[in-house]
């Protein structure tokens, strides 16, 4: 994926004092938290590739993840030291000197994200880093944005950006997907370890970030940055002067190269390596029939071309022409036609012209970007109808602006990646009119269409503006869904706690002869008292202790003794009997009156049941009582349900179940009803129920295992994907684009 670098050994020892004492405090804390969570990485390693193994087809595919298995237990010491060791020489890189140019160096530099024509494995790993830097980048946007801006204004000699940040998503990912070359195993593994790497420390940098801005907060360091800070313009536009646009006779792009200094990412490098790799992926498939959106429209050679300036200007008169109210989310749209759009509105102005190959190639390559993103199950319709409508300014900026293809952080790509984030949990479009997120996406999608004429910038502010929205859409969200995963974790301890004591009353009184009011009351109110002390103190505690031995201690009392020994032990319990039942109804909130009527019959039936056993064992006569006895034989609890049986359901998708973790979405589909989309809030221990929520943290849907599985046998239930949209698109459609390549070279 990169070339091998060399770093110092005593990387700390001899470069830590270039660094601002605040900084070395903060990398010394990040550190520290880094290591512990590169550790919870692998040691979930192990139990993943364990499953995927079991799960294996083959017995290749299984010795593939054992054999991987084996080689990271071998290296894991290896590559959490060299992560650390890259970690340390990041910090020192941004704040040492800056880096004299390397002689020679004719072609332009390129930015993370580029798409050049790399060999597969490198491609998949770039996509991966790629990925995970946009997914976080949306995650922790504000909190990461401040944390560049006071690490930038402590350095001296370069600029940090969030791209060169050593705290940052861009410099851990391509940190850890460089010490796994150390590893022996193919891409699978490699891109398995990527995904561990998001899971367990990527998406867990929260408290290092505030932990980072905390500790500048408090050396002074920007304490009231609160605001966004204003972006410099990044990009000059092809046709803001003469000879800026591409001829109309050679169909080339002029690359956008214009840069600020002090650009929320550092100096970028120039678009045309990224944009040639588009061509030549391109060039490869041309004349394959169907490759395109629209494949019946081709290049006219016979026609002048327009150059840029005139094809943007075109596309905006196209795109004045949508109309401007709200959009239609009820169904999914189609990719446009622009060959055909553009040739009918140069006609309409009275000079037909075609477009230039380069421009021909862009709206192409877009065309099969929104082809996909069209067609990504993972999306919800309205979510689709509402991305659908940006292809024609996505098109525009691509043509004025070629860092598009080069710059994974690029405000357009953020943005559509941000909009198809913020609506994962949409189901369909009837329950989202009073959707506040849904009217701000959707006054999002029709300010690009209303503002967006040849000015970029309207996508930095838009992503912005968009960011900061959904995080206070989603703290709200978050603290009703903490209340729903506390309310799911006390049912289930309530419920464990109900089984528990049905299980060890009926075991106690099974097959003894017990008054009914005896009977009635250890099963509709002590069986209360003793949940209730499970349930509050634990099975551990004293009063459950208690709670148990008044149980044995009542059930022994009621029963016929024997002996005058035992006789007499009953009459000096009755007391301690009568006084804890007492408490216990008490406790449980129990009315005073039926207190009062319970506990003076007990201790009526303890006297008579001792008079009645004496008289028995002195063979004398028996006392007569008032009212006789009616006895129950044996108690037995009305049934809790107990835990759903599994075996009859094949382990391939009780495997799959595991895959299924806190904030994963998935979308169940039930017969004539809507598609629902929810995400699993928490299992609840014990018990292994899966609690659902929406979009609001509210809860929608519970199931056991064994229900679950069934979903996905029936394959009614689909684990959403929820890595960025636009990442998926342009990873799909180059593989594709190489894989035709590929076959066409081999015939």
């Amino acid at each position: 994926m990169s070339q091998v670098k060399v770093v110092e050994l005593n990387v700390e020892g001899r470069r830590s004092s270039t660094l601002p004492p605040i900084v070395h405090s903060i990398r010394q804390q990040a550190k520290k938290q880094l290591s512990d969570l590169i550790q919870l990485l692998f040691n979930n390693t192990d139990d993943t590739l364990f499953e995927l193994a079991d799960r294996s087809q083959t017995d290749q595919h299984q010795e593939t993840y054992f054999d991987a298995m084996r080689m990271i237990r071998l290296h894991r010491k290896t590559i959490a030291s060299n992560f650390v060791r890259n970690f340390y020489a990041e910090f020192d890189a941004v704040y040492g000197p800056a880096p004299k140019p390397e002689p020679n160096q004719d072609d332009p530099d390129t930015e993370d994200g580029e798409y050049t024509l790399l060999d597969q494995e490198e491609l998949e790993m770039s996509v991966a880093v790629s990925g995970i830097v946009s997914k976080v980048t949306s995650q922790y946007s504000l909190v990461l944005m401040h944390l560049t801006k006071r690490l930038d204004a402590l350095a001296k000699h370069q600029s940090i950006s969030e791209r060169n940040n050593p705290l940052g998503p861009h410099s851990l990912s391509s940190n850890f997907a460089n010490t796994l070359e150390v590893l022996e195993v193919g891409i699978k593994i490699r891109i398995i370890l990527m995904k561990l790497f998001e899971r367990y420390v990527m998406e867990r940098l929260g408290p290092i970030f505030e932990t980072a801005n905390r500790a500048l907060i408090d050396a002074d360091v920007l304490p009231d940055l609160k605001t966004k800070p204003k972006r410099a313009s990044v990009h000059k536009r092809v046709g803001q002067g003469p000879g800026s646009g591409a001829t109309a006779t050679s169909g080339a792009r002029t690359p956008a190269t214009g840069t600020h200094a002090g650009s929320p990412d550092g100096v970028m490098g120039g678009g045309q390596g990224n944009f040639a790799s588009v061509q030549q992926l391109m060039a490869g498939v041309r004349g394959i029939p169907n490759v395109f959106p629209h494949p019946h429209q081709q290049l006219n050679i016979n026609l002048p071309k327009l150059d840029s300036t005139e094809l943007v200007s075109a596309l905006s008169q196209i795109q004045a022409g949508l109309p401007a109210d709200q959009v239609n989310i009820s169904e999914v749209p189609t990719v446009a036609d622009l060959h055909g759009l553009v040739l009918a509105q140069t006609a309409s102005a009275g000079a037909q012209k075609a477009m230039g190959q380069a421009d021909d190639d862009t709206v192409n390559f877009i065309g099969m970007l929104f082809d996909y993103i069209l067609n990504d199950k993972n999306l919800a319709i309205p979510m689709k109808a509402l991305i659908g409508r940006l292809q024609i300014p996505i098109v525009k900026l691509a043509i004025l602006d070629t860092s598009f293809f080069e710059k994974t952080a690029h405000p357009a790509r953020a943005l559509l990646n941000e909009l198809s984030s913020a609506g994962i949990g949409w189901s369909s479009a009837a329950e989202l009119k009073r959707d506040a997120l849904y009217d701000k996406i959707e006054s999002t999608v029709l300010r690009v269409l209303n503002e967006f004429s040849d000015n970029p910038e309207v996508f930095s502010e838009l992503l912005e503006d968009l960011r900061q929205f959904v995080n206070k859409d989603n703290k709200r969200s978050i603290l009703v869904e903490q209340r729903v995963r506390e309310a799911e974790s006390g049912k289930a301890k309530s419920h464990s706690a109900k089984l528990q004591v049905q299980s060890l009353i009926n075991k106690k009184a099974c097959g003894l002869r017990l008054p009914s009011e005896a009977g009635k009351f250890i099963s509709e109110t002590w069986s209360k008292v003793m949940t209730l002390r499970w349930v509050k103190q634990g099975e551990d505690s004293q009063p459950w202790i208690d709670a148990v031995q008044v149980l044995d201690d009542l059930l022994w009392a009621l029963q016929p003794l024997s002996t005058a020994e035992d006789v007499q032990e009953r009459r000096q319990k009755a007391g301690y009997i009568v006084n804890s039942v007492n408490n216990g109804m008490v406790e449980l909130n129990c009315a005073p009156d039926e207190v009062q009527h319970f506990c003076e019959w007990l201790a009526n039936h303890l006297t008579h049941l001792s008079e009645n056993d004496l008289a028995y064992i002195q063979d004398d006569e028996r006392p007569v009582y008032d009212e006789p006895v009616e006895v129950v034989e044996e108690i037995i609890l009305t049934s809790v349900d107990l835990e759903p049986d599994e075996g009859s359901i094949p382990p391939e998708f009780l495997s799959t179940l595991n895959n299924i973790t806190e904030g994963t979405w998935i979308e169940i589909v039930e017969p004539d009803k809507n598609p629902l989309r929810c995400k699993l809030a928490t299992i609840t221990q014990p018990g292994n129920n899966y609690v659902f929520v929406n979009r609001r943290g509210m809860k929608v849907l519970e199931k056991n295992r064994v229900e679950m599985a069934t979903l996905l046998k029936d394959s009614r239930l689909k684990i959403i994907d929820e890595s960025q949209v636009f990442d998926r698109a342009l990873q799909s459609v180059i593989g594709n684009l190489r894989q035709m390549q590929r076959e066409r070279s081999s015939v």
